[in-house]
């Protein structure tokens, strides 16, 4: 039988579980001790510091873009809105998985490195933290899905919805407003620190044309408000806010009914139509062809997109309107004010034209536009007969006459050589040549051969389709300047609209001859447009007669000039004898411009018409004139002659 075994160191082992029992309890006193004491920290030494960093996790203030002001025609129609749009941003703090979030969006709706890119750029200029920054513009429905469906793997990312700009007229307008877009890095720095303050959730910002001049009017003033925000950064309620200010409407003197007539007209041609009222310089219409999409800038145009606009051989962002430079022969009824004026010409001086004009002493001809129809010239003529007949002979004397420093002198106070306009600060300035301007630029002397070409618009003087407008503007209003400008009103904040009085309104008048002296131009430019073929005397009608008036009887008194301007040099053949226009490239064709006006005595439109590579002043710009004179003189004239009638009912017999 086995003997039972007797353990003899208990003892020792109470011991062991003793000491170990000990030296526990003392380390969970200590670790006691330690949080007690870390707590009394919390609570009594760092309260205050802890208690604020916990609000502001808590606690975030975000502002709240104001909404960008509208435009209006003067009809009341909305050229420039704003829509609602749904865009993917990132509060980055909050996007703690950003690298793997990103991956799922490349699978889910597309995400493109060129997103990416933007974003980055966007979010360097983001000048308050815990502050959403856009990822992707203009989500789709299918994209909202599929993001709404993923929303769980998506953290400090979400949908947002923002008002944008757009255009309803689009590519129509695209010149005279101009457009919105992203705002740049230059733009931020060139700021003051309360604009920036104001443009604090705010990604666009007016780039060119009524956009860019009436910037300060549009934007408004930024608002805030105070938040609360859970764990996942997911505002739970909004503690305080301060409304934005909206930005004021605007209403413009442009006509979009006009514009849109004006575009129509041009077709697929490439050039420009402006149409001024001349009694307020209001700017009707201000059309250039090929034109753009501005809705493409408004969130940021692509890389192809640009590019395919940069690479086109027809630069459709170029504004012919403001910055093409080809007066032709529109000049000469300027030219004839300035001979009046000076006393080198009266109305009945007569010059003789054999079909060229050649300086005394001088062997090399300036040959008039007859020269290439029959080698003749118009013989004996007038200033009112030059004017209709467009006689380069008659001008190159006047011009030589008068000499480069007095033409220089005088075309200045009619506009040109300058910018004008009251808002369209971007509008090309022209050319004035005179000695000291070319011993500027050019490094050379005036030399006198130089002058006779100046006085029929072939030389060096160039003005814009906007400075001829404006100029013809001038002759309709009877020699009274208005500045050019777009805008007519703003709204006052109680949705009325308040005209608009602009410092330095009134500017110098055109140097005029006599009254009787300026009603002979207006009657000559008149002849030009209306003027039949009289068999008594030879070629006595207006150059643009058997192309306006004489295709269908006005029904309005009409002046017009033509212009031609050579793109290169008159081309001859071995014979002499000129290349026809079919047989010579399209980008050499000459350029066709013509300038008209409704010639009742209290006019009311004037129009100025550019067609690059037009060939024909009077058989192509002239058609063109009268289709947009004809489409707002038209519904006026029809609107009076029912005032009449309705006057005539009521008054009975």
């Amino acid at each position: 039988m086995v003997k039972k075994f007797r353990l003899d160191a208990h003892k020792h082992e109470i011991q062991i579980f003793n000491r170990r029992l000990l030296v526990a309890g003392g380390v969970v006193c200590l670790l006691a001790m330690i949080l007690i004491g870390w707590m009394i920290n919390l609570q009594f030494f760092n309260h205050v510091y802890y208690s604020e960093r916990s609000e502001g996790n808590r606690l975030h203030s975000q502002f709240i873009p104001p909404t960008r002001g509208l435009i209006y025609d003067r009809q009341g129609v909305l050229v420039a809105d704003n829509r609602p749009i749904f865009n993917l941003t990132v509060v980055r703090e909050n996007a703690a998985d950003f690298e793997e979030s990103v991956e799922l969006l490349r699978r889910e709706i597309g995400l493109t490195e060129e997103d990416l890119e933007e974003y980055q750029t966007r979010l360097s200029r983001r000048a308050v933290p815990h502050t959403s920054v856009p990822l992707k513009f203009q989500l789709t429905d299918d994209e909202i899905a599929h993001i709404a469906v993923n929303q769980h793997k998506l953290p400090g990312i979400a949908v947002e919805a923002q008002l944008v700009r757009y255009y309803p007229f689009g590519e129509s307008i695209a010149h005279a407003l101009g457009y919105v877009s992203e705002i740049n890095r230059d733009e931020l720095e060139g700021m003051s620190e309360e604009d920036v303050r104001d443009y604090r959730g705010t990604h666009q910002i007016g780039k060119t044309g009524i956009e860019k001049t009436y910037e300060d009017f549009m934007h408004g003033r930024v608002g805030f408000e105070t938040v609360e925000k859970n764990n996942r950064g997911r505002v739970t309620r909004v503690l305080g806010r301060t409304d934005p200010e909206p930005g004021r409407d605007l209403q413009l003197h442009l006509d979009v009914s006009l514009q849109l007539a004006a575009e129509a007209a041009l077709g697929d041609r490439r050039g420009a139509i402006v149409a001024i009222e001349p009694t307020t310089g209001g700017i009707l219409a201000m059309v250039s062809k090929p034109g753009y999409d501005p809705n493409l800038f408004v969130t940021g145009i692509s890389r192809d997109q640009m590019a395919e606009l940069n690479s086109s051989r027809h630069s459709p962002m170029f504004n012919r309107a403001i910055n093409s430079r080809v007066p032709g022969s529109t000049i000469k009824p300027f030219i004839g004010l300035a001979g009046l004026y000076h006393g080198i010409v009266t109305p009945e001086t007569m010059i003789a034209d054999p079909g060229f004009y050649r300086l005394p002493g001088r062997a090399r001809p300036y040959y008039d536009w007859t020269w290439w129809v029959d080698k003749s010239g118009h013989g004996p003529v007038d200033l009112e007969r030059a004017i209709y007949q467009s006689c380069n002979t008659y001008f190159s004397h006047v011009a030589v006459e008068l000499g480069i420093q007095s033409i220089h002198d005088y075309l200045l106070t009619w506009g040109f050589g300058a910018n004008a306009s009251i808002d369209v600060p971007q509008a090309n300035r022209g050319i004035v040549p005179s000695p000291a301007w070319k011993r500027a630029v050019k490094n050379e002397p005036w030399y006198p051969g130089e002058t006779p070409a100046e006085g029929f618009g072939n030389g060096m003087f160039q003005a814009t389709t906007l400075q001829m407008a404006s100029a013809v503007a001038t002759i309709a209003n009877h020699g009274v300047m208005k500045r050019p400008r777009f805008l007519k009103a703003v709204n006052d904040g109680t949705n009325e609209f308040s005209d608009i009085l602009f410092d330095g309104e009134e500017m110098s008048q055109p140097l005029l001859p006599s009254a009787e002296d300026l009603a002979l131009v207006r009657r000559a430019m008149e002849h030009t447009v209306s003027k039949p073929y009289d068999r008594n005397l030879r070629r006595q009608e207006g150059t643009a007669y058997p192309f306006v008036a004489g295709a269908e009887p006005l029904a309005y008194p009409m002046g017009g000039k033509s212009g031609t301007a050579q793109v290169v040099g008159v081309q001859v053949d071995g014979s002499g004898n000129r290349i026809e226009p079919d047989q010579i490239s399209d980008e050499h064709l000459n350029h066709a411009m013509f300038i008209a006006f409704d010639a009742s005595p209290q006019s009311r439109i004037a129009v100025a018409v550019f067609v690059e590579n037009g060939e024909g002043g009077s058989s192509v710009g002239g058609p063109l004139a009268r289709q947009v004179l004809d489409a707002y003189m038209l519904p006026i004239l029809e609107k009076e002659a029912a005032g009449q009638e309705s006057m005539l009912l009521t008054s009975g017999p």
